[in-house]
Formats: C-alpha cells, structure tokens, sequence
C-alpha cells in the first residue's frame, strides 16, 4: 500500500517537476496551483511563497547528500570505496529524483538571503569534503597527480548529465549504469 502523502509534500514534488521543466522564474504560483488542484489562493494556506519551496527542496537535497557523505566516511576509509559510494548515491539521486537535482544544480541561484548564504555554505562544506578525500588520495599515490581542485570538479561534474538524460519507464539496469559510469571515472582518477 502507497504511503499517502500530504499536501504540502505534494506541492513540492509538483514544484520541483514544474522548476524542471519550465524553470523557477517561469513558473507562477497559479500553475502550481493547478497541478495540484487547489485555487491559487488556497496554496498559500500550505506554503508561504515560491521561495519557500525552492529553499526547501535546496536544502533538503543538500542535506541529504551530506548525511549520504557523513554514513559513507564512517563506514569505509579506502579512497576508491569512498569515491564508488559516492558517485553510486549521486547516480542513485539522478535517477531517483531528478526534479528535484535538477531544482538543487540549477534553480538554486534563485535562492535569496539568507537561505542562498546557508545553501552556498553546505555546498561549499560537502565539496571540500570530497577535495579532501581527492586529495588523500594523491598524498598516498593512488590517485594521478594533478591538480586536485580540476580532478575533483571532474568527478562531481561527471554526474550530472544524468538527471538530463534519464527519463522515468526508459529501460535501465541501474546497478550496471552505477558500475559502469563509477569504473570509468575511478579508473580514469587511478594511478
């Protein structure tokens, strides 16, 4: 049996979908209404603004990618398992819910203060954390030698064509497009 879901959740999954397809700016609060079948007026007994729905799903997906990174840091300590779980959970997340990535990639630079401050911030924290690890990595000579700042930026960007491509009902195996997309990229960070 589906949970059901409230209201509010479902004004952000339809949020999310619309920031995807037509962008946070070109979306109105009247289309969201619509999607999910309340007037326009009755929105705003569940959610206080457009803002307060992009900063939700921002930070919501922020902390969920940092509390995935937290778990994995305290279960492995091999530079190469730490790089494989990470780019499993960023694959995962691409295909699981890419409305809201893509809201979390590109929408985000609709953020206003001090919610943009508090995004910038846990983005900033969770990528120094993965420079660290790149980093780790070269100082024990298992990672090429290079500069860590362009191999880890080239790690993260390495997923995030996927929210783009991937289409819910397109016939996948996940588990082989994890492996092969994580094989490729770690082979290629491998000295």
């Amino acid at each position: 049996m589906a949970k059901k879901i409230s209201k509010k959740d479902e004004i952000y999954i339809a949020a999310a979908k619309l920031f995807k397809t037509n962008g946070y700016q070109a979306t109105s609060m009247r289309q969201l209404a619509k999607e999910v079948g309340l007037e326009a007026s009755s929105l705003y007994s569940h959610i206080s603004s457009k803002q307060e729905i992009l900063s939700q799903i921002c930070l919501n997906e922020a902390n969920k990618f940092q509390d995935n990174l937290n778990i994995t840091l305290r279960e492995e300590q091999d530079v190469f398992e730490l790089l494989r779980k990470i780019s499993y959970y960023h694959i995962e997340t691409a295909l699981e819910d890419p409305m809201s990535v893509t809201v979390f990639n590109d929408e985000w630079r609709h953020l206003e203060e001090p919610t943009i401050s508090q995004f910038r911030s846990k983005r900033k924290a969770y990528e120094k954390q993965i420079l660290d690890i790149i980093e780790r990595g070269i100082d024990e000579d298992l990672i090429i030698q290079g500069d860590s700042f362009v191999l880890y930026q080239t790690f993260l960007s390495s997923f995030k064509w996927l929210y783009l491509w991937y289409r819910p009902g397109r016939e996948i195996d996940k588990d082989s497009l994890k492996a092969d997309i994580s094989g490729v990229i770690l082979k290629g960070l491998r000295k």
